[in-house]
């Protein structure tokens, strides 16, 4: 399911701008390195890092399912040097690919064990052998969850691209499962220039390493690099705040 929050054109527009920062796009295009590769952005959005990529050599496909998104990642500066493709990583055409990535989050869209599996199965199916597929998912046990209720706070209010607006968030529901934990939350925006409202309620999956590792290992994936900062700091599942993997497929 697309979240209709990445559809509407005002708030598409604010998404670069409130995820400017760069120290987790640096780490991937690390990993990936600078040798021209052909790559995978699942999940691309406005396709930020795709362009980058594709800007540094690389020969780049970006896929998400929100046109809207999409919509922004083609007309782009640079744009034009990437294929852009309406989908989930299970519509990827059968490239094959060097590597894959899927940044800001967008692993913890995978609701269930199933979708995780398929994701990773459909992503290895595409990738050659040593092929690396990159990602990140915040660790459960940093709950980090529990920063997303403005409800003591009060709305926010801040200046835009689209003006000013106010924002405030309210945690709706967590579900602790045996592979996980599902939280849910509404993030709710109202832009002063016209009083016009936005309320988006969105479910992420908080993954443990273990289940991770063992899906993984599921799918194909042969050798996987754990860490957990964007600083190349190793992961502690008890206290990292994000599980960020380079998972490698077998060499034939």
């Amino acid at each position: 399911m697309v979240d209709t929050h990445y559809n509407e054109p005002r708030l598409v527009a604010l998404y670069d701008e409130d995820n400017a920062g760069s120290w987790d796009t640096d780490f991937h295009a690390a990993l990936i390195g600078p040798e021209p590769k052909r790559v995978a952005d699942v999940g691309c959005g406005t396709g930020s890092f795709a362009v980058r990529l594709a800007q540094a050599g690389h020969t780049v496909t970006g896929i998400d399912p929100a046109d809207g998104m999409l919509a922004v990642a083609r007309k782009r500066a640079g744009g034009q040097l990437v294929t852009w493709l309406s989908g989930t990583a299970v519509d990827l055409p059968a490239g094959p690919f060097d590597a894959a990535v899927m940044t800001g989050h967008a692993f913890q869209c995978l609701l269930t064990e199933a979708e995780i599996l398929e994701t990773l199965t459909a992503i290895r199916s595409r990738l050659t052998p040593g092929g690396t597929f990159c990602f990140e998912s915040r660790n459960p046990a940093a709950r980090a969850w529990l920063e997303w209720d403005s409800s003591s706070t009060g709305p926010e209010l801040r200046e835009s691209s689209a003006g000013p607006l106010e924002e405030e968030w309210e945690l709706i529901s967590t579900m602790e499962q045996p592979d996980g934990v599902l939280v849910t939350w509404e993030d709710r925006t109202r832009f002063l220039a016209d009083g016009k409202r936005f309320a988006s309620r969105s479910t992420l999956k908080f993954t443990p390493a273990h289940v991770l590792a063992e899906l993984m290992a599921r799918a194909g994936f042969s050798d996987v690099d754990w860490y957990g900062d964007w600083n190349g700091g190793p992961l502690d599942p008890a206290e990292s705040r994000e599980i960020i993997v380079a998972a490698r497929t077998p060499v034939a």
